[in-house]
């Protein structure tokens, strides 16, 4: 069967006297407003004022979760782990663990309390005296 024998049929002769042509059909309305005339006028406003009260209630949302967070953090101020420990502290803190193994028992808590000593987040800086800059100054120049 061809193309053209298959055209004579009834449904599709019914089919192609049905459908538009140009791709716009007869039933679809447009309803008058907006650009090109689509939409209504109604649509746009009530789609504009919708979009308003969803800004105000996500600038309510941030401004309660920014309320929050700012009460949580005067509640409890970060603390620096190296801070609390003297040089002494530290010291001992690693004698005692170069020592936690050699004993019979091993005491995780002890260990897990003397973390501070080996802790090397944030490094730590020590203040350079301004003898040993000069000490450097003069040792390159000469």
């Amino acid at each position: 069967m061809t193309r053209t024998e298959r055209s004579a049929y009834p449904r599709a002769v019914l089919r192609d006297r049905s459908l538009s042509r140009s791709g716009l059909e007869k039933g679809f309305r447009k309803e008058g407003g907006g650009a090109h005339n689509w939409g209504r006028l109604d649509d746009e406003l009530e789609h504009e004022f919708a979009a308003l009260d969803d800004e105000n209630l996500e600038l309510e949302e941030e401004a309660m979760a920014a309320s929050a967070s700012s009460a949580d953090s005067e509640k409890a101020p970060p603390l620096s782990p190296n801070s609390s420990m003297t040089e002494a502290e530290i010291e001992a803190a690693k004698q005692f663990r170069k020592n936690a193994f050699k004993k019979g028992q091993v005491d995780l808590a002890a260990i897990a309390r003397t973390s501070n000593a080996v802790s090397t987040s944030p490094p730590k800086v020590t203040p350079a005296s301004a003898s040993a800059a000069s000490d450097t100054a003069s040792n390159a120049s000469a």
